[in-house]
């Protein structure tokens, strides 16, 4: 329906938790559509009464619901169960059988009218088959309802926040705790998220973006393969995104997988903040000593900032979302070319640049880039730089301007032809 593969999808059942949303446009209307988990699973799954709040919370907010059912398997009691659970919350129900994937086995659609729905219709979301014919009657029949005529936009302006971390660290607690609802699935077992969820809020009036992620675990550790393409769509989420929020457990140590967080955040170029969940368990006295501690584990993106949160309390969760608008601007920053070389040229009147190996003759810097900001320098002479020259450069940048929680890349141009990147 939206075009593009958004959810996990499996032949395991339960694999879908957390209501996601999408987007279509059909007949110049907007729908918005929401996928919720599958109900009525077994008595021991952890997960069946959350996956039932998350489904009323959606009904709440629908015009219709759509009861997907499985064409082959026919009508079963469990579709008689939801059918009848749906009834008492929502009022305009249409079966939509799916798996309908050729005419020859139109006929099994017959039997889902017992359910006595407002409309049925025989679907394959592997063909496409039908989908036209549902889309059409559901614009036709909510004429009244209010919609957009062109889709939404997704503002590539909008801070988009990737919520990373090891499983159980408290990262959808925390997205919670910030959104002031419960909207995505919290529970004490680790891998509950599975889907990446992206949630619009705003924040003193400006609109961000929360992408809420799979726990980060060693690719043996995943046991199925929904578990395996969670940590992919957890890798390339980091990717789409602005800056990270890399939550910790405060109450344990920092471990190898956290720091390979830090370091794809920073080869990607992304901005950084390392935050120390369930900090409400920590004694005061060892709040101070952890941050140290926490800031020396993570020398290596030395610019990120360490806050102490709490998703329980909301302890510092004020702070974060500050510090968050902070480094967004940072990122965003551009200096222009004269300031940047006026700058330069009160530091370094003969413009010979102090390095551990020999002085550099810079002829000028420019600004080439955001997200992160990209710096490209001009030499008189070619040389091969090496990293105390460039840990140099960049200390020089971040004294004169504010790079809060944003890596910086430095390019070398060695020639007019030949440029390398150094950072």
């Amino acid at each position: 329906l939206i075009g593009r593969r958004e959810a996990i999808v499996t032949r395991v059942p339960g694999t879908t938790r957390d209501r996601r949303e999408g987007t279509l446009i059909w007949n110049g209307r907007t729908i918005r559509l929401v996928d919720t988990g599958g109900l009525f699973s077994p008595a021991t799954d952890p997960f069946a009464a959350a996956l039932r709040a998350q489904c009323q919370a959606a009904l709440q907010d629908s015009h219709v619901v759509w009861i997907v059912m499985d064409g082959r398997a026919g009508v079963t009691s469990a579709d008689e169960e939801l059918v009848a659970w749906t009834r008492k919350r929502h009022d305009r129900i249409w079966i939509v059988v799916n798996k309908i994937d050729t005419a020859r086995i139109l006929d099994r659609v017959l039997e889902f009218h017992v359910f006595g729905a407002e409309e049925v219709f025989p679907v394959s979301a592997e063909t496409g088959l039908g989908v036209g014919e549902l889309l059409d009657t559901l614009t036709d029949r909510l004429v009244g309802v209010a919609s957009e005529t062109a889709p939404p936009v997704r503002d590539a302006s909008v801070p988009r926040i990737a919520v990373v971390g090891r499983p159980n660290a408290g990262k959808s607690s925390l997205v919670n705790r910030v959104l002031g609802k419960e909207r995505v699935l919290v529970s004490d077992l680790p891998g509950t998220t599975r889907d990446v969820v992206d949630v619009d809020f705003a924040y003193r009036g400006r609109p961000l973006r929360l992408l809420d992620t799979a726990g980060h675990k060693k690719r043996s550790r995943a046991r199925d393969l929904s578990e395996r393409v969670a940590l992919l769509k957890m890798r390339r989420t980091l990717e789409r995104s602005h800056l990270a929020w890399l939550v910790l457990d405060a109450t344990l140590p920092v471990s190898r997988r956290d720091r390979q967080l830090a370091g794809w955040a920073l080869r990607a170029g992304k901005g950084l903040i390392v935050c120390l969940n369930k900090i409400d368990r920590v004694p005061r006295r060892r709040r101070s000593p952890l941050l140290e501690e926490t800031r020396a584990s993570f020398r290596f993106v030395d610019f990120a900032p360490c806050l102490l949160v709490s998703a329980r309390t909301g302890e510092g969760v004020g702070e974060l979302l500050e510090t968050t608008l902070e480094v967004y601007r940072a990122a965003a920053q551009r200096i222009p070319t004269a300031e940047l070389n006026r700058r330069w040229s009160e530091s370094f009147p003969e413009r010979t640049f102090p390095s551990p190996s020999e002085n550099l003759k810079i002829k000028y810097l420019t600004q080439t880039g955001t997200f992160p900001p990209t710096f490209v320098i001009f030499a008189r002479r070619p040389r091969q730089i090496t990293p105390g020259d460039l840990a140099h450069l960049e200390k020089w940048l971040r004294q004169r301007y504010h790079f809060l929680g944003t890596p910086i890349r430095v390019q070398w141009v060695r020639s007019k032809r030949s440029m390398s990147r150094l950072s």
